[in-house]
């Protein structure tokens, strides 16, 4: 009984093993994209390129660039700069514009800027529209250049009187920092001091306006020059610094001192 019992199971197990190895595995038949499907996959492509297209004509529109000019116009988010070859050019500001000045330590923005300021800028160029997207403002203190003559000297107080071509009278304050040059033909730049400093004396000064009083000029450099002859329409000494009236009639006549 139990050799028929294992004959059976053999039997079955058998069956089952050759059924198994005979029994085709059923394959899967790729899939081909509907029209439609190829259709959505084409419009996706040329999205793309398009997209990719458009940024690509941005950026060669846009470019870094810097300038130095003077403001003539404020307004909320934009700046009119008149730069040095006299061209007026807008500036955009937005969030991410930094403001900065030489004179304010503490929060600085577009609001204090005034017109006449002297600012350099740097930021993003656009060719097409011709403004400026700023990412730095920053107010710069320009040093200005006199030239003209020694017409009045304050020695307790340590400045002079500049008087230009152009007949104006400007206050040139001597400081410590100030470096005063006298100028040769044979001795070259020789250094000095304010006691060198002589009225009627051919002079240039380079320095930055005072703070406090726009009308006053902080030297930086002076360089006094001697041996050249002043400009005879500068008038050196002028009847208020004599104390004189002039008069049109037979009174004193009062000449102008030409230095040679």
């Amino acid at each position: 009984m139990k050799k028929l019992i294992a004959i059976i199971a053999l039997f079955f197990f058998v069956s089952t093993n050759a059924y198994a190895i005979v029994t085709p595995t059923p394959t899967v038949a790729p899939t081909t994209p509907t029209p439609t499907s190829a259709q959505g996959l084409l419009q996706q492509i040329n999205e793309l390129k398009d997209r990719i297209a458009s940024r690509v004509a941005q950026l060669k529109l846009v470019g870094k660039k810097g300038i130095i000019g003077t403001v003539t116009d404020v307004a909320e988010t934009q700046l009119s700069v008149t730069d040095i070859h006299g061209n007026t050019v807008f500036i955009d500001v937005d969030e991410l514009t930094k403001f900065s000045s030489p004179t304010v330590k503490s929060s600085f923005g577009i609001s204090d800027i005034s017109k006449g300021s002297t600012v350099g800028i740097l930021g993003l160029y656009n060719k097409e529209s011709r403004r400026i997207l700023a990412r730095f403002v920053d107010v710069m203190s320009v040093p200005q250049v006199l030239s003209g003559a020694v017409t009045g000297i304050d020695s307790a107080n340590y400045n002079f009187t500049l008087t230009t071509l152009q007949k104006k009278d400007t206050s040139i304050d001597v400081e410590t920092i100030t470096k005063t040059y006298i100028y040769g033909k044979t001795t070259g730049l020789v250094k000095a001091g304010f006691s060198k400093i002589t009225q009627g004396e051919r002079v240039m000064v380079i320095g930055f306006p005072d703070v406090h009083d726009a009308s006053k000029i902080i030297a930086s450099r002076i360089l006094l020059f001697p041996s050249l002859p002043v400009n005879p329409n500068i008038v050196l000494i002028r009847p208020e610094d004599l104390g004189v009236t002039p008069s049109t009639g037979s009174g004193t006549k009062l000449v102008p001192i030409i230095k040679k």
